[in-house]
This record gives C-alpha cells, sequence and structure tokens, in this order.
C-alpha cells in the first residue's frame, strides 16, 4: 500500500508540473481529478465503517476430537459501491496454547449485498477453542486508503470434547440415604412417610400417628405401619489436574488431553447408569460441585472444568464441604499428582462403600491402602488400566 502511495503523489507531482508547462486547461483537470478522487474514495470507506458489518458464526456450539466445525465469516455491504478487495485474518487458538494459527483470506465486497466465507477448523486435541477476527480492512479502487469494518461478534468459542473410551468399571457400590429419591429399601425401615415397609405390633412409646387405624379395627391388636428408607446410588467424582508437572506447550497438551479423556468417558458411563453422579473440583478460592443428571449436561460441564485447569487443586476443606450432610456409595479421585498427596484424605476424611485413587501416569506407581483402591492408569493402555474398578 506505501508503494501506491508514493506512486500517487508521484503522479500528483507529475501533473502539477504539467499543468503549469500547458496552457491547456485539460491538464488543470487532470489535477483536479486526481487530488478529488481519493477524497471521495475516502469518503465511501467512511460510509462502509458507518453502516457496514461483519459477524463470525458457527452452528456447533460443541464437537468430539477430530471433527470438522465450519465456521463463517457474514459481510453485510449497505453502500452501492462495489469494493474489488477486502482482507481478513483470522486467529484460531486452542485453550492449552499460546500460540494461535493464523490465516487470511481476500474476497471482494459487492453493492447492496452480503457475502459469506465458510471455512473448518478440526481440532487435534479436546479442549475450548477461540476462534476470533483478528482484522477485516475494505480497500478503495486505488488502494490508497483503507477502513476497519464494525464487527458485531467478532469471537466464538467451541467446545471440544474428548473421544470417549470403552471404560469396562463395575457398578456394583450399595446405595445410600438420599431424601430425594423415588426408590425405597427393602431391607430397613426409615421416616419416609410415602411407602409402606412393614406392619407390626404396637410397642409402648411408638408414635400414635403411624397406627394403621384400618387394620388395628378388625383385631384387638393395635397395628404400626413402619416405612420404607428412600435411597439411590450416588457417585462423586472429583478432579485434580496440577499443571505444572511436565514443561513445554505439547507436553502439557498431551496431559490435559488424557486426564480430561479419562474423566469424559467415566462421566458418560455414569450419565447413562441408572443413578446420581456428582463432578467436583477446586479451582482458584472456589469450590465446584456439578450434578450430572445425562449427556446433555457433559458440554457445560466440561466447558467449566476445561476453564478451570490452570488453578486446580483439592484439599482436606474441600472433602469435608462435599461431604457435610451427604452420603455416597462411591468416590473416585482422578488425578496427575505422582505423589498422591490426597490418599491419606481420601483414608481419613471420606466415608463411603467404595474409595478410588486414579492417578494418570507415564510409569506404574506403587501406592497402597487398606481402605482406598488405587489405580495407575498409564496413557498407552487408559482402558486397560480401569478394568474392574469399582463406582
Amino acid at each position: 500500500m506505501w508503494f501506491v502511495k508514493l506512486l500517487y503523489l508521484a503522479l500528483v507531482a507529475g501533473l502539477s508540473v504539467f499543468s503549469v508547462l500547458y496552457i491547456d486547461s485539460l491538464a488543470l483537470v487532470m489535477l483536479i481529478c486526481a487530488l478529488v478522487v481519493p477524497v471521495f474514495m475516502k469518503l465511501c470507506l467512511l460510509w462502509v465503517k458507518l453502516t457496514c458489518e461483519a459477524s463470525l458464526n458457527c452452528t456447533a456450539v460443541s464437537c468430539t476430537v477430530h471433527e470438522s466445525v465450519p465456521v463463517s465469516v457474514m459481510v453485510e455491504n449497505r453502500c452501492p459501491l462495489f469494493f474489488p478487495k477486502v482482507y481478513a485474518q483470522l486467529s484460531v487458538c486452542h485453550a492449552f496454547s499460546d500460540t494461535p494459527e493464523k490465516t487470511k483470506f481476500r474476497f471482494p465486497l459487492h453493492s447492496r449485498n452480503s457475502a459469506r466465507l465458510t471455512f473448518y477448523i478440526r481440532p487435534e486435541c479436546c479442549g475450548a477453542v477461540k476462534v476470533r477476527i483478528e482484522y477485516l480492512h475494505v480497500l478503495d479502487y486505488f488502494h490508497l486508503f483503507h477502513t476497519k469494518m464494525k464487527k458485531i461478534n467478532d469471537e466464538i468459542e467451541i467446545l471440544v470434547l474428548p473421544e470417549k473410551l470403552n471404560l469396562s468399571v463395575s457398578e456394583t457400590s450399595g446405595t445410600v440415604y438420599a431424601p430425594e429419591s423415588s426408590r425405597y429399601a427393602s431391607d430397613r425401615p426409615g421416616d419416609d412417610p410415602s411407602e409402606i415397609f412393614n406392619i407390626r405390633e404396637y410397642h409402648p412409646g411408638d408414635a400414635v400417628s403411624r397406627i394403621h387405624w384400618k387394620l388395628s379395627s378388625k383385631s384387638d391388636i393395635l397395628f404400626i405401619k413402619e416405612f420404607g428408607f428412600p435411597t439411590a446410588k450416588q457417585v462423586l467424582v472429583l478432579a485434580e489436574y496440577l499443571s505444572g508437572t511436565v514443561s513445554g506447550e505439547m507436553e502439557k497438551m498431551q496431559e490435559a488431553q488424557e486426564f480430561l479423556t479419562l474423566i469424559y468417558s467415566l462421566a458418560v458411563q455414569l450419565a447413562e447408569a441408572d443413578l446420581t453422579a456428582i463432578l467436583a473440583w477446586h479451582s482458584g478460592s472456589r469450590l465446584f460441585v456439578r450434578t450430572l443428571k445425562s449427556r446433555d449436561d457433559l458440554p457445560e460441564i466440561f466447558r467449566e472444568l476445561y476453564h478451570a485447569l490452570d488453578n486446580m487443586a483439592l484439599d482436606a476443606e474441600d472433602l469435608r464441604e462435599i461431604f457435610s450432610g451427604q452420603q455416597y456409595s462411591s468416590v473416585t479421585l482422578i488425578t496427575n499428582d505422582a505423589q498422591a498427596a490426597m490418599l491419606p484424605v481420601l483414608e481419613r476424611q471420606t466415608e463411603a462403600e467404595q474409595k478410588n485413587l486414579v492417578i494418570l501416569h507415564e510409569q506404574p506407581l506403587s501406592f497402597s491402602s487398606d481402605s482406598v483402591s488405587v489405580r495407575t492408569v498409564l496413557p498407552e493402555q487408559p482402558a486397560e488400566s480401569l478394568a474392574g474398578l469399582v463406582i
């Protein structure tokens, strides 16, 4: 563009000399035209800047790894003039990467028309991918000036979910007391008044409100109603990712993907089972506890989980808060901490029928516990490492 401007200045200088040397009015008219036309072009670009707009659109809010996702740039031209060249640059940046991939392209902008430019991105690893319009410049006919087009939506985020592993875990942990459950225990009485567990004879001290008056009226004995105990299978999955365990951008992306793939695969299996699944993690100064009712809840939960990876760590206070007033059938902590710092906390601070500690590491680790099942998940064999895990 600077070369074009230098040529224009040389043209104006030449026409100025030409208008002085020649008496004919043609030289003066040519000089005036050379001075007026760029001003007209600048006004047209100002019109474009004030009236035209561009937006970034994507029909898919989420996708899986290696799935192609179409992203479109919509440009609307309300100006009656045609502009032959519009330059645009887009950047695609992964949540685990500091280096965005940039794409440049050029297209014409027709008068009073809209243009749609569609390109495809194919994420190679899971996470949150941000697509952003870096700039969108409209040039005049002579390439002397350019203007930035107004952007009403210049950034979108696409959630990239991992590929599900086929885990052969065992769902044999028992049920626990759950007030909101519609299922009731068949082996012990409780206080819930919605289902009769048993009928027995009245004993001194029994509540009068529990007397079965209809049945008692048919005999000389008072009968008492005992009610079923609401139960459900509640599974708690704790996530702990320490971002400083590896160095290098590619190594960090690989470890994060292995960690998230493991959690996602387990979460999908829990969502498809007839139980209550809860995912919890700590990031910054906040504890996140999310209930997973179906697979439809996974995208939003994992979007929060992705953005929490850089500052995630659990402690004993977190477990005390999660277990306050709650009972769980099984507790599974998934971590990449090779030191297993949370193992003593799991042993002492948690009360569950089944306790699991799953450590993601490149080499087998030797940890043993009487109350916690410790598994080392190798990146090469993630599904085989969890075979038979009880949840």
